[in-house]
């Protein structure tokens, strides 16, 4: 049997977390090792975990980003098979491991299927990430409901919301992107595992609910948008060809200041622009400075 270590990150969510870690208890499928990588949450976290006899790490807001870095950089160092990782609001179903497990190999990322809180399949994992075509979306073909009844989906756009990796496969990879604090830490860490030559995918027998519905950012601008223009142009530069790195950039900017409503959302969207044009990853040490270890 596969030794099994599952993390969830968790900031001030501490109802939904319960929920979550109930879900992991019941699996049918053992696991070895559960950790909570708690981001500073200030609701009664710390003392709900030290009640239940729960491990869980303590660091700074670093956001959902710093959250999985640090899952992952913990799971590499357990003796553990694979490393299961996910967010505070997403419950998997008492099958869910083992029937992900029975499609895991050494080289393959895999993912259960999520489901809105609308009790829909949650349409949102590309099938392809284009790095290649500037005149184009990063997204590729999304899945949709129809995929439900396949065996395996190809996605190679798979979110932090539960994917099961090989330890081995997590360690030549890296951790995820910690600077990136939300928003596509997860398709910057898919790139790079396409880039390792990792197989990626989803397994709709193994069901993952969502307890929250989906945002629409497409809406007025918060304090989110920061981070969502910067990231999805730093994508661009970390990872596109030639040509994506000199156009696409400049697409995406034109698209967000055409939404912005007033001056200060023009204002948020040049500086991500700008962040995110010029973005370059921390140190090792940079980053342990960061998580106070």
């Amino acid at each position: 049997m596969m030794k099994i270590s599952a993390f969830v990150t968790t900031f001030n969510r501490l109802e939904l977390l319960k929920k979550v870690i109930a879900g992991l208890c019941a699996q049918t499928y053992p696991i070895q090792n559960l950790t909570i990588i708690n981001n500073s949450s200030e609701d009664g976290t710390i003392e709900w975990l030290e009640s239940e006899g729960l491990a869980y790490i303590t660091q700074p807001n670093v956001g959902s980003s710093g959250g999985q870095y640090r899952a992952v950089s913990e799971g590499v160092k357990m003796d553990t098979d694979y490393i299961w990782i996910m967010d505070d609001d997403v419950i998997p179903t008492p099958t869910c491991l083992e029937n992900l497990i029975k499609h895991a190999s050494p080289n393959r990322i895999i993912a259960p299927l999520r489901w809105g809180s609308d009790g829909q399949v949650f349409e949102n994992e590309p099938i392809r990430l284009n790095m290649s075509n500037p005149f184009k979306s990063i997204w590729g073909k999304i899945i949709d409901k129809s995929m439900a009844s396949m065996d395996f989906i190809p996605a190679e756009g798979l979110t932090f919301e539960g994917p099961l990796m090989p330890r081995a496969l997590a360690e030549k990879i890296g951790p995820p992107e910690f600077s990136f604090f939300i928003h596509a830490d997860d398709t910057e860490y898919m790139l790079r595992a396409r880039a390792a030559g990792a197989e990626m995918g989803l397994v709709p027998s193994a069901r993952l609910d969502r307890m929250l519905a989906a945002p629409d950012i497409n809406k007025e601008f918060s304090w989110k948008h920061y981070y969502i223009i910067r990231n999805i142009i730093a994508l661009d530069i970390l990872h596109g060809n030639a040509a994506v790195r000199m156009m696409r950039p400049f697409f995406y900017l034109q698209a967000w200041l055409r939404r912005a409503n007033n001056s200060d959302d023009r204002r948020t969207a040049m500086k991500a622009f700008r962040d995110g044009y010029t973005f370059k990853r921390l140190s090792r040490q940079e980053i342990e400075k960061k998580l106070e270890i």
